[in-house]
C-alpha cells in the first residue's frame, strides 16, 4: 500500500509502474430487466515514485464509452460517448501528485486548472491502487474515496509473502460515506433530504477487491474491485431492485527505473473533498455574461437566455467570497433582477453571503428581508459562512423569521460539524439577549427562549452554563408565565442532568402553577431517573390536583402499553418502580387532561400519532392542545410534524358574558324585572317570547367566542423536529397592571374587566 513507511515494500522509489486501468458503471433494476446503462473509462496509468511516500500519477490514452444495450448473454455493448476526444485530452493534460503520511492520511496535489470531474476520476484510480500491506499492523483501516474504511482481509495464497488477497468493506462504515455537498439552488428545498436522514441507511453499499502480488518484488500485478449499491426501500432480499455496480480493474503492464527526484507541489486537497472554484478570480467574465444576458430583452435572441443564465450561475459558483462581495453592487447596477435570480440559483456559501449582504442594505421594515432570510434558514446543509452571515442579520434585526433562521441553521451546522467558532458566536449572542435571568424585554426574551429550544444541543455543547441561565429564567418572578414555560421547554434538546432535576419546578412542589408543573413533568420524563419515577408514584397515589393526576395516569398508561422497543424499556423500568401501584387511564375526554397515543405498523415502517389535551383546573376549556406524528423507517426515527396550541383567558370572557351574574343574564333579568312592574300581562308575555330566542343566540355566541382569538394564545409548528415558528396574540394588562395566570384572583379580575368593558360599550 502507499501507507508509509511500508510503501517501499509495494511501490519502491525511483521506479515507474505502468498499469492498464478500466472502470465500468452499471445502473439497472435487478430481477426486472437485463437493460443496463452507464459509462466505461479505460486508461494507461503511470505511477512514478520520485521519493519515498510521494507519487506522480499520469493518465494517457484514455477512452470514454457508454452502454447502448446488451447481447444475448446479458453482456453490455458499448459505443464511444459524446465528448470522448475532449475527455482524453483533459485526462492527459495534467499530472496528479500524491503523498501518504501515516496510515490513512492521503493528500492530493492537483494542478490549478484541473476540472473537478477529471479530478474525481483520478481519485477513483488512486483508490484502486491503494493495496494492502499484509505485513503492516493496523492495516484494517484503509483510505478510499469514501474516507477511511474498516477493512476485512482474507489471504487466499501465500508464498514468501501473501500473493493473493481478498479485501471486503461495508462502505456505510467509512467515515466519509455521505452524499457529497453539491452547490444547488436554495429554491430546491427537497435537496439534501437523503443526506440528512442517512444515505447509509437507505442504500446498502459493499466493496470487494482481489489483489495479486509479485512474490519477489512485492508490487501489485493485478487487482479487481467491485462496488455494489442497492436502494433498500424498493429492494427484495437486499439483492433485487434498483442498483448500481462499479467495477475497476488494474493490470500491471511494465516497470522501469527513473532518475527523476523532483517532487514539487502546491496546496493539497484531502482524498475525499474538492474545492470547486475558478483558478482565476475576476468579475470580468461575469460582467460580460450579465451584460449579454441583460441585452437579450431588447433583441430577438430570447432562445439564448436559458444557456446564458446557466453560464452566469456557473460563473457565480466559481467565485470566492472576496471577489463576489466586492463586485455585487456593480452587478445590481447592471440588472438587479438578474443578479437576484442568479444568486438565488447559485447555492454556494459565497453567493448566500452576497445575498445577505445585499439584504442589509434594505430598509429594516422590508418584508423581503424576513422572507428571504427565513427561506435560507430552511436549507439542509448550511455552511459555516452562512451561519456567520445569519448571525450578522440577527444582530441587525431581531425579527422572528430571522431568529428562527439562525437557530435552524446553527442546529444543522452543529449536527454535521460539531461546535465551530460560528456556533460559539451564536451562543454568545443568545446569552447576551437572555442576560443573567431573563429580566429584560419579555417579547424578545420569549422569542430567544423558543429559538434556544430549537438548537438546545448546540448551545449546551458550546457551554453547559446555558442551563443555569434557563433555570433562573423559569423562576424569574418579574416576567410572564409564557416566558417561564418557554424556559422549561427550552430543555427539549438538552440533557436533563442532576443540576436540572434538582432545580426545575418538580411535580411534588406545592406550586399553584399547574402549567409549569406539567411542563416540568414532560421534560423530566424524556429520560427519567429513579428519583423521578418515585415522584410519578407519589402523583398517582397522592396528587390533589385532578388535572395533573388525570394527565400523568394516562401518560404512564400509554408508556406501559406501548409496543415501541425504546418506550417498552422505559415502561418496564416504571413498572418495576411502581410495583403494586395500579395504573389506569380515564375516559372523560371533555373535562380531564389526557395523553393520547395511536400506533400503526407495516413491515419496515411504523408510524405513531400522539397528542396531549390539557385542561386548566380553573377552566372548562383546554389550555393546551398538541398533536405530533413520528415515523420509524429504515432505522431512523423522524418527527414528521408537530402542531401545538396554548391559550389562556378564554373562560373569563365567556363567563363575563353568559355566566352567573354575567353581563347578559344580569342585564336581561333586571330589564325583565323592571318590565314586569311597568307592563301589562299581555305585553309581558310578548316580551318573554321575544327574549327567549336570545338564550339560544347566546349559546351560539358562546361557541363563536370560543372559536375567536383568545385574550392570549400561542400556536407553533414543527417539521422534522425543527420548530419553524409560532404565532402569538396577546390582549394583556393595561400599562402598569400585571396579571399572572398562576396567581389567585387573576380569573376574577379578567372577568370583571371584560364585563365592565361590555357595559361601557353598550351603554
Amino acid at each position: 500500500s502507499w501507507v508509509c513507511p511500508g510503501a517501499s515494500s509495494r511501490y519502491r522509489h525511483f521506479r515507474r509502474f505502468v498499469y492498464d486501468y478500466e472502470a465500468e458503471t452499471f445502473n439497472t433494476v435487478n430481477g426486472a430487466t437485463d437493460n443496463k446503462s452507464g459509462p466505461k473509462v479505460s486508461c494507461t496509468v503511470e505511477v512514478d515514485v520520485p521519493q519515498t511516500c510521494s507519487f506522480i500519477l499520469r493518465t494517457t490514452d484514455c477512452s470514454l464509452s457508454e452502454v447502448v444495450g446488451v447481447d444475448d448473454e446479458g453482456n453490455p455493448l458499448y459505443r464511444p460517448a459524446a465528448g470522448a476526444e475532449a475527455f482524453k485530452a483533459a485526462m492527459e493534460k495534467n499530472t496528479l501528485k500524491i503523498t501518504v503520511e501515516g496510515q490513512t492520511d492521503v493528500r492530493l496535489y492537483p494542478e490549478d486548472n484541473e476540472p473537478v470531474n477529471i479530478l474525481n476520476i483520478k481519485r477513483g484510480i488512486v483508490s484502486a491502487l491503494m493495496v494492502p500491506v499484509m505485513e503492516e499492523e493496523k492495516n484494517n483501516e484503509m483510505p478510499t474515496v469514501h474516507g477511511v474504511c474498516s477493512t476485512d482481509f482474507t489471504v487466499n495464497n501465500k508464498q514468501d509473502i501473501a500473493t493473493d488477497v481478498t479485501v471486503s468493506r461495508d462502505l456505510s462504515r467509512c467515515d466519509w460515506f455521505t452524499a457529497r455537498r453539491q452547490d444547488t439552488s436554495p429554491l430546491a428545498l427537497v435537496s439534501g433530504m437523503v443526506r440528512k436522514y442517512g444515505l447509509s441507511k437507505l442504500i446498502r453499499s459493499t466493496q470487494s477487491c482481489n489483489y495479486r502480488f509479485d512474490n519477489q518484488k512485492k508490487h501489485m500485478t493485478s487487482g479487481t474491485c467491485t462496488e455494489k449499491h442497492i436502494f433498500l426501500p424498493l429492494s427484495h432480499e437486499n439483492q433485487y431492485g434498483i442498483s448500481a455496480m462499479v467495477k475497476q480493474t488494474v493490470t500491471l503492464r511494465a516497470t522501469a527505473k527513473i532518475n527523476d527526484r523532483i517532487f514539487d507541489h502546491s496546496e493539497y486537497l484531502p482524498m475525499d473533498v474538492v474545492d470547486d472554484k475558478s483558478p482565476v478570480q475576476t468579475m470580468d467574465a461575469v460582467a460580460a455574461t450579465m451584460q449579454k444576458l441583460n441585452s437579450l430583452s431588447e433583441t430577438n435572441e430570447g432562445e439564448k437566455r436559458a444557456g446564458l443564465f446557466r453560464q452566469l450561475v456557473s460563473e457565480f459558483r466559481g467565485l470566492k467570497g472576496d471577489t463576489l462581495n466586492s463586485a455585487i453592487v456593480e452587478m445590481t447596477d447592471i440588472s438587479p433582477s438578474l443578479t437576484w435570480q442568479a444568486l438565488a440559483q447559485c447555492g454556494t456559501p459565497e453567493c448566500t453571503s452576497a445575498m445577505l449582504k445585499l439584504l442589509r442594505t434594505f430598509h429594516e421594515a422590508a418584508v423581503e428581508v424576513d422572507a428571504v432570510v427565513y427561506a435560507l434558514g430552511l436549507l439542509p446543509n448550511p455552511s459555516q459562512q452562512m451561519v456567520k452571515d445569519l448571525l450578522a442579520m440577527a444582530q441587525y434585526k431581531q425579527s422572528k423569521p430571522i431568529m428562527y433562521a439562525l437557530s435552524n441553521a446553527a442546529r444543522k451546522l452543529y449536527k454535521s460539524e460539531g461546535v465551530t467558532p460560528e456556533i460559539t458566536a451564536v451562543y454568545n449572542y443568545i446569552a447576551s439577549l437572555l442576560g443573567a435571568d431573563c429580566a429584560g424585554d419579555k417579547d424578545l426574551t420569549f422569542l430567544t427562549l423558543r429559538v434556544v429550544g430549537n438548537m438546545g444541543d448546540a448551545m449546551e455543547a458550546t457551554d453547559p452554563a446555558i442551563k443555569t441561565t434557563l433555570l433562573k429564567c423559569m423562576r424569574q418572578p418579574a416576567t410572564t408565565l409564557s416566558v417561564q414555560l418557554a424556559a422549561i421547554q427550552a430543555f427539549r434538546r438538552m440533557s436533563v442532568t442532576d443540576e436540572v432535576t434538582n432545580h426545575i419546578p418538580l411535580l411534588h412542589e406545592e406550586s399553584p402553577c399547574f402549567p409549569k408543573r406539567l411542563a416540568a413533568y414532560l421534560i423530566l420524563m424524556r429520560n427519567p431517573e429513579d428519583s423521578d419515577i418515585e415522584v410519578v408514584k407519589k402523583l398517582l397515589n397522592q396528587e390533589q390536583n385532578e388535572q395533573i393526576r388525570a394527565f400523568v395516569s394516562s401518560h404512564i398508561y400509554n408508556i406501559i402499553s406501548s409496543t415501541d422497543s425504546e418506550t417498552k424499556k422505559l415502561g418496564e423500568k416504571i413498572m418495576d418502580a411502581l410495583q403494586d401501584t395500579e395504573v389506569s387511564t380515564h375516559s372523560d375526554y371533555t373535562t380531564k387532561s389526557r395523553n393520547y397515543e395511536l400506533g400503526m405498523a407495516h413491515e419496515s415502517m411504523a408510524a405513531k400519532i400522539q397528542g396531549n389535551v390539557i385542561f386548566d383546573p380553573s377552566s372548562t376549556l383546554p389550555r393546551e392542545v398538541l398533536l405530533e406524528t413520528t415515523l420509524n423507517a429504515f432505522g431512523y426515527s423522524m418527527d414528521i410534524w408537530e402542531v401545538g396550541m396554548e391559550g389562556k383567558g378564554f373562560e373569563p370572557t365567556i363567563e363575563a358574558l353568559f355566566g352567573k351574574n354575567g353581563f347578559f343574564p344580569d342585564t336581561v333579568s333586571k330589564a325583565l324585572y323592571w318590565a314586569e312592574e311597568q307592563m301589562s300581562p299581555k305585553i309581558k308575555e310578548v316580551l318573554e317570547k321575544w327574549v327567549a330566542p336570545l338564550k339560544i343566540e347566546g349559546q351560539k355566541l358562546v361557541k363563536d367566542l370560543q372559536n375567536r382569538e383568545s385574550p392570549e394564545v400561542m400556536a407553533y409548528l414543527r417539521l422534522m423536529g425543527a420548530e419553524l415558528g409560532y404565532i402569538k396574540n396577546h390582549h394583556g394588562a393595561k400599562p402598569g397592571q400585571t396579571f399572572h395566570p398562576c396567581s389567585t384572583g387573576h380569573h376574577e379580575i379578567l372577568k370583571n374587566q371584560v364585563k365592565k368593558n361590555l357595559i361601557t360599550y353598550f351603554v
